[in-house]
């Protein structure tokens, strides 16, 4: 077959395909709404998906440093066994070794966090902040974790040896506690205990909004001397120097850490040291999942459309038992009468799955403009809940073509008669 006759056969089958779905238009629209609602849930969840692992995405390389930090054990990996959780716990003294025998990194900071506990609520006079995340630290964090203070200033070396209360404020707490006032100098207290406020951060712009606000930063010190509890989680943080590889420097940090606790060769490390990519890499484990199990559920909108079509093209077969018949009397062939009804049945599916698409972008977009959650356009998804919905349609309307285009032309004509 020349291709110019084929792309004729084509158009001619269209014009069927729609003049077919036009007189049965209960029928077909029943059938088209079915693929819609399948392909609108999936591309609507996919959008949002991809919206999701962007944004987290930004956010984890939001900043132009790169960082590591030195962990009792890699909380990214599952399986964490009893042994694990023996470990001994990463130290200031940690810290220290870190800064002054790795070359490849700067800026190191150990940090304590309230682990496996209620956070805390800050109260100054009469007024109360939600429920935030307290931690200590070291100065040298809020370099590395390109924190920015809108009034005030980060704690001291000196208050930190000197186990100072004082305390730097995260956006949230700081709006909660001193809505329309200075909050630098003034008190606030930390379950017993009266705190200096010294600085307060800027808002950040991340997926989590408010909740990225929710802390307040304090000396390590006076952390592990009025607020520590057993089972609170301490790390240490690096900033890898320009020029350096974040596996360079990694394994630097490894090399001193096993020569500090004096590992043997054919000994594993008991500490994990993480990074941004690490943390990029456990998004991917956790969104390819997800979204394999989104695809499955709303899969299964289509495989309703595609029973439809298949029961709808079955009784047009019937009907049109006569015009199969004459067709054929006058010259059409086997596969011309396949590609028919197979054009048919992805033509319903095709129109389906392109309002599916709008419509589940149209969600997506809706659903980001009401909330925090972000939203992705993907051409790529686009043509491919298209494609796969004109696939659903050939393939359940395969069986019922194939049944039409075996018709025999005698038989066909007399049941046109009767």
């Amino acid at each position: 077959m020349s291709s110019g006759r084929r792309r004729g056969l084509i158009r001619e089958n269209l014009n069927i395909a729609l003049d077919v779905i036009l007189a049965h238009k209960l029928r077909s629209g029943l059938i088209i709404l079915g693929v819609a609602i399948g392909v609108a849930s999936l591309m609507g969840m996919v959008s949002i998906l991809l919206g999701l692992g962007d944004k987290i995405r930004q956010d984890i390389n939001a900043s132009e440093r790169t960082t590591l930090s030195v962990d009792k054990f890699d909380f990214l990996v599952g399986g964490v066994d009893e042994a694990m959780l023996h470990r001994r716990d990463i130290t200031e003294d940690d810290a220290q070794v870190i800064r002054e025998q790795c070359s490849l990194v700067q800026h190191v900071g150990f940090i304590v966090e309230p682990q496996g506990r209620p956070p805390y609520t800050l109260r100054a006079g009469n007024e109360k902040s939600r429920m935030i995340q307290v931690a200590g630290s070291q100065p040298s964090l809020f370099s590395i974790w390109s924190l920015e203070l809108e009034a005030g200033r980060m704690f001291t070396d000196e208050e930190l040896s000197h186990r100072a209360k004082v305390i730097v404020l995260g956006h949230s707490p700081r709006r909660d506690l001193f809505p329309s006032t200075d909050p630098i100098g003034k008190r606030v207290r930390v379950e017993t205990d009266d705190y200096t406020v010294v600085g307060v951060f800027v808002a950040r712009k991340t997926l989590f909004g408010s909740l990225a606000d929710n802390f307040a930063l304090i000396p390590y010190t006076t952390f592990k001397g009025s607020l520590w509890k057993e089972h609170d989680m301490q790390r240490v943080f690096a900033e890898v120097r320009e020029g350096v590889s974040v596996e360079a420097a990694k394994d630097d940090v490894i090399r001193v850490m096993r020569q500090r606790r004096r590992l043997k060769a054919n000994q594993e490390n008991d500490f994990a040291v993480m990074t941004s990519d690490a943390a990029l890499e456990f998004l991917n484990r956790i969104t390819a999942p997800i979204a394999l199990i989104l695809s499955i559920i709303s899969s299964i909108g289509l495989l309703v459309g595609g029973i439809g079509v298949m029961n709808m093209m079955l009784v047009s077969v019937t009907e049109r038992t006569g015009e199969i018949g004459i067709r054929k009397a006058v010259g059409a062939r086997r596969l011309d009468i396949l590609w028919q009804f197979l054009i048919e049945a992805g033509t319903l599916t095709g129109l389906g799955g392109i309002i599916g698409v709008m419509l589940g972008l149209s969600a997506a977009l809706g659903v980001s403009a009401l909330t925090s959650l972000p939203s992705k356009l993907s051409a790529f998804y686009v043509i491919l809940a298209v494609v796969f919905s004109i696939s659903i349609g050939v393939f359940f309307g395969l069986y019922p073509a194939n049944r039409a285009s075996k018709l025999d032309p005698v038989q066909a004509m007399s049941y046109a008669k009767n």
